[in-house]
């Protein structure tokens, strides 16, 4: 008791002072949770006002366009849809809005969000009569003269309240600021009162230093991390912590070079980058927080000797600057290093994890957007593509066919495979079909003997998995099967509504591939009435369709700065034209108004591909160089990508051509559109 007592008197001003400090550390914490809290409210409460201005635009524009859309007799579903969809949101945000008035009790915002109010519901009411229906003209009219009167007003009103919100905002931000000051100057002082009470207690002891250094000898002998200590030139010093030679896969004697010994575990930007680094830190007006996020040795991949060429380790290594008491300039950087290898392979573990279960949901998805019969036809008609495949490999003669013969049909019939099944969105599919093409194209400049036909027949048999892996979801689905049977009493084939599902497939497709490539891409079809549709065509619309449509967009469609340098719209158009002749014929259009075939870069791309000889090329006349872009292999683009540049799609489009026994004629303008024309007639 006496013990204790003593042990109070004597470290009464220590204990003092650390119960002082933990009040106003506590005290500091729980004032920065409540202030940002009320900075996180204010920062929403200013957001919403931003999305009642952005509704309030996006309502304008959409009243606008309906009535442009409305006099111009064009759809105007998008047009009704959006000032749905802003009146729901602006209810919604003023629900929200005003709630939060309400509890503050903020005169002037409740007056400022009545003043808005008014003039919004007016316009509310008129917008819901034009939203649900086909309109009438004199309410689409009285709904644009009062959004046009109004708006201006709206803005102001919303203006004036996000200053208000914003004022508001920067006065609670300014008193925290200085509370804030207020709290961190009584527990500086404080803290340096302790810290000085302690120096003169333990200057006081030189028992109780000798006993703090063994303590410390101990922790570094038993810390868990590698810990070291490097000059301004890099040099490691005497002390370390005794696990640093089983993290660290190079021995790190003291005194050595720590870049020179990490030079050939890294590649020689990251030890640029480690340089420029370690020489930030030792600069006084540098603060470390500030660049931690430029440590090129948070998470880093080493070379482990001994073990292999491809042996490597994950580590990650922190800096702290070491200041000299009673100086500010930086003396040494205490290293520590941690090996996080094991953290790097669970986190690649869980992301391929996460990219099955995300493809596995989207396979689902694309199955469920989709017609059964259609997903049924294509699982069929694939796995028959590939079956015949698999036959010609096993039957493959070397004395009596080509190699290269076969392996551009077996590209063709992959690259069909993929922008059908892209057109589905059955990505696992498409995915696995793009990686097959990785493994054909290099095939194709070099000289083939037997033993190059075993990845292929591999890559045929991944894309059958791929096609079981589709049908055994489809097989699970209850409602495709019964969806797949035919009522009794009803046709088995509806034209109309099969080409209409295709077209809605292309759609979708374009979209994909426009936000893929950075586009902005609009589809327009113009369908023809048509009570039958032959084999041969559905065939093209499924198959060849696809590879047209990326093909316009991919390399047809300029990018928005191309577009608008040329005096176009951001949004390129694709037009699709299906037409039936009196005898029957069949004329399928594609017209892009992008930048049209450029003769003299395809006879640059001819040359520069050696397929023919500058004098050769010279001698063609431009028909004959247009028609090149059929041949297999040959392709434009600069860089292959999922959409483009393997040279296979128009070659897949020639295919099917020709087996329905079609005529296809290209016409081209130069900056301004390309259309490819597709005609078929019955037999006779």
């Amino acid at each position: 008791m006496k013990s204790s007592t003593g042990f109070l008197k004597k470290y009464s001003l220590l204990i003092l002072a650390i119960v002082l400090f933990f009040l106003l550390s506590v005290g500091i914490f729980s004032f920065n949770l409540y202030s940002s809290q009320q900075l996180s409210e204010d920062a929403a409460h200013i957001n919403d006002s931003g999305k009642m201005r952005g509704l309030t635009q996006q309502n304008a524009k959409a009243i606008l366009a309906l009535a442009q859309e409305l006099a111009a007799g064009e759809p105007i579903q998008t047009s009704q849809a959006q000032i749905s969809e802003s009146i729901l949101g602006m209810d919604e945000v003023l629900t929200r809005i005003r709630y939060r008035a309400e509890q503050a009790q903020d005169a002037k915002e409740l007056e400022l969000l009545r003043r808005f109010e008014k003039s919004w519901g007016q316009l509310t009411l008129l917008g819901r009569e034009v939203i649900d229906k086909q309109p009438e003209p004199a309410a689409v009219d009285a709904l644009r003269g009062k959004s046009f009167a109004t708006n201006v007003r709206q803005l102001q009103d919303l203006d004036d309240l996000t200053q208000h919100l914003e004022e508001g905002a920067s006065a609670r931000a300014n008193q925290l600021k200085m509370v804030q000051a207020v709290a961190i100057a009584l527990a500086l002082g404080n803290f340096l009162f302790i810290v000085f009470y302690a120096f003169r207690s333990l200057a006081r002891s030189d028992q109780v230093a000798f006993a703090a250094k063994r303590e410390t000898e101990q922790i570094l002998d038993t810390v868990r991390e590698g810990l070291f200590l490097i000059d301004r030139d890099g040099t490691v010093g005497q002390q370390r912590s005794g696990q640093l030679e089983s993290i660290f896969p190079r021995p790190l004697p003291p005194g050595c070079s720590f870049k020179a010994v990490l030079s050939p575990m890294v590649t020689p930007e990251t030890l640029t980058s480690v340089d420029n680094y370690i020489g930030l830190l030792f600069n006084k007006r540098v603060k470390p927080s500030l660049i931690q996020s430029l440590n090129p040795l948070n998470r880093v991949e080493v070379a482990v000797p001994g073990k292999g060429a491809s042996a490597s380790a994950f580590l990650s290594f922190n800096f702290s600057p070491v200041r000299e008491a009673g100086e500010k300039t930086v003396a040494h950087l205490l290293v520590s290093v941690v090996d996080v290898s094991q953290e790097v392979y669970l986190e690649r573990e869980l992301e391929s994890a996460e990219a099955r279960a995300k493809s596995e949901m989207n396979l689902l998805l694309g199955v469920l957007d989709n017609d059964p019969a259609v997903v049924a036809e294509f699982l069929d008609g694939t796995a028959e593509r590939l079956n015949g495949l698999n036959t010609v490999l096993k039957d493959f003669d070397p004395r009596e066919q080509n190699y290269r013969d076969v392996l551009n049909w077996v590209l063709r019939t992959i690259h069909g495979i993929k922008g059908e099944a892209a057109a589905l969105r059955l990505g696992p599919i498409a995915q696995e079909a793009h990686a097959f093409e990785d493994v054909l194209m290099p095939m194709r400049h070099r000289e083939l003997a037997g033993e190059d036909l075993i990845p292929v027949a591999t890559g045929i048999g991944t894309m059958q998995q791929a096609i079981a892996q589709v049908r055994r979801i489809t097989d699970r689905l209850g409602h495709y099967a019964a969806g797949a049977a035919v009522p009794e009493g009803e046709e088995a084939f509806n034209a109309g509504e099969d080409i209409h599902q295709t077209l809605n497939r292309i759609q979708r497709l374009a979209v994909t591939v426009a936000a893929d490539l950075n586009k902005k891409v609009r589809v327009e079809t113009s369908l023809a009435p048509i009570e039958t549709l032959p084999d041969p065509i559905q065939r093209i619309l499924r198959e060849g369709l696809p590879q047209l449509v990326r093909n316009a967009i991919a390399h047809g469609i300029e990018t928005d700065t191309e577009r608008l340098a040329a005096g176009k719209s951001e949004e390129g158009l694709v037009r699709i034209e299906l037409k039936q002749g009196d005898n029957g014929s069949i004329e399928l259009i594609v017209t892009d108004d992008g930048r049209g075939i450029d003769v003299n870069k395809l006879r640059a791309a001819l040359i520069e591909s050696g397929r023919h000889s500058p004098e050769a090329v010279e001698k063609m006349a431009d028909r004959e160089v247009v028609a090149m872009i059929f041949q297999p292999g040959f392709s434009t683009a600069e860089t292959v990508s999922d959409h483009a540049g393997r040279g296979f799609g128009l070659d897949v489009l020639f295919d099917l051509m020709r087996e329905a026994g079609a005529r296809l004629r290209i016409s081209s303008t130069p900056r301004v559109a390309t259309s490819f024309i597709l005609q078929w007639s019955p037999a006779k």
